[in-house]
């Protein structure tokens, strides 16, 4: 692929900027609403064009050659500020690791690492994981049809419940769901990226819903806390105890507004995107009935009584996970806003720019992954990447701080529902569209369950087909 100097364009920037697609506003149409077929597209103005995306935030330079992720990932994060902060605000609320950028972001991603890196506390999690994917996963009548992406959302939702604001009475959780659900369903890919249809005509409308949705869901959060400050520490170890036990470096708590930001940003990490990831898992293993038959000999050597995390262990379950995120990446793009210039290959980037490594697009480069439109795990057995050639949670010092406990929920729940029942596709074809921040499958990913697991299926050469969609 071309180097960062050697741009193909249709535009010329009169800031000296790399050229790049010559439309501004169909770029930001079809990135609000197919964004991969726009990544496929931009490839053929080479590593470093410029593209302008919605809510006049400005030119981006898009980089995806591991050098030049290299470069914007590992560079200092006191000369960045963030990049579209009115899309973020839709998602993410302003005290949350997501927002924060420099010295705070280092100071709060310190307080929230010991939730998501002691081995007891991620043992913990993956009890939730495997008993609720059973759980959820049997209530599916057999022979019927159900959406995957639908259950996997149902299955990711109540581990967040339980693991990360840890609740467990039953009347409290459906009150819990009821409010999360109501809030995820009022972020319209629409408010994200076009701040000015955020009106609340008032009380009528998609904004006035999300406002509605997002006051009630935070009231209640606020009285979680509360109930849970009263309770003696050290009892659980759910992510909203350890937070409320944790301690700043000089010795003050997070406030209630810090901790509720906090939560509400790793319900959306953890529930949607990690749902979204099983369904596209899903929906590939049945595409390819010879990954799945190679899936369910690897899972036939653990008892079917394992120890939840001993999945992780799995190295062909997780090839066929991080081939999925090299596919679909949970983390499809990362922004940055340069308050100083920054070289990027052999271009300098001056200060005002916004710069971006486009996951998607490093993960199709055929020098790193042949016949990138493959769906071939085998590929991560014959070679190893490095932090800048495969990247499914982000990388560098902004790297998802719940990407082990995302990881570990794709394995666990994937490996609990196969080793118990046997799955069918009700279409082979399935289309990524934008759905909130992320992409996800059109449809769904419709399926029926066929019958309980008896036995291990024969084993099939593997002959990889093309990713379509």
């Amino acid at each position: 692929m071309p180097e960062i100097n050697e741009m193909k364009s249709t535009q010329s920037s009169s800031e000296g900027l790399p050229g790049g697609p010559s439309s501004a506003f169909w770029t930001s149409i079809r990135y609000a609403t197919d964004p991969v077929s726009l990544y496929r597209d931009l490839t053929k103005y080479g590593d470093g064009h410029t593209v302008t995306m919605p809510l006049q935030m400005g030119p981006v330079v898009v980089a995806y050659s591991p050098q030049a992720a290299k470069d914007i990932l590992t560079a200092d994060m006191s000369t960045f500020d963030l990049y579209g902060p009115d899309a973020l605000a839709m998602v993410f609320r302003p005290r949350s690791l997501v927002m924060l950028t420099g010295e705070a972001h280092a100071k709060e991603r310190k307080l929230l690492m010991p939730a998501f890196s002691r081995r007891a506390v991620l043992a913990a999690y993956a009890a939730t994981m495997k008993e609720t994917a059973i759980q959820y996963a049997s209530e599916q009548a057999i022979g019927k049809p159900f959406v995957m992406q639908k259950l996997a959302q149902r299955i990711m939702l109540q581990v967040v419940i339980r693991d990360v604001f840890g609740v467990t009475d039953s009347a409290e959780q459906d009150e819990l769901r009821l409010r999360i659900r109501e809030l995820f369903e009022a972020s319209s890919p629409a408010l994200i990226f076009f701040p000015a249809l955020r009106r609340p005509f008032g009380g009528f409308g998609p904004y006035a819903n999300w406002q509605r949705a997002d006051a009630t869901l935070t009231k209640l959060i606020h009285g979680l806390i509360a109930r849970r400050r009263a309770e003696p520490p050290g009892t659980k170890l759910d992510v909203l105890s350890l937070l409320l036990s944790a301690r700043y470096d000089d010795g003050t708590v997070p406030s209630d507004e810090v901790v509720h930001d906090e939560l509400m940003a790793l319900f959306l990490a953890g529930h949607a995107a990690t749902a979204t990831t099983i369904s596209w898992v899903f929906y590939w293993l049945h595409r390819y009935p010879e990954t799945l038959t190679r899936l369910r000999q690897e899972l036939a050597t653990l008892p079917l009584d394992a120890e939840p995390e001993r999945y992780t262990e799995l190295s062909y379950l997780d090839a066929v996970c991080n081939e999925t995120m090299r596919i679909y990446p949970p983390v499809a793009d990362l922004y940055r806003k340069l308050k100083v210039p920054l070289r990027i290959g052999t271009r300098t980037i001056p200060a005002g720019t916004g710069v971006s490594v486009f996951t998607t697009m490093l993960h199709a480069r055929e020098d790193l992954f042949p016949e990138p439109m493959k769906f071939r795990p085998e590929r991560f057995a014959e070679r190893s990447y490095t932090p800048f050639e495969f990247m499914p949670y982000g990388a560098g010092a902004r790297r998802c701080i719940g990407a082990s406990f995302a990881h570990q929920a794709l394995q666990i729940v994937v490996a609990s529902i196969l080793r118990h029942w046997e799955l069918g596709l009700e279409s082979t074809e399935e289309t990524a569209t934008r759905q909130g921040v992320g992409v996800g499958p059109k449809k769904g990913v419709p399926m029926r369950i066929l019958r309980a697991a008896t036995q291990e299926p024969a084993p099939v050469a593997a002959q990889p087909r093309a990713v379509n969609s």
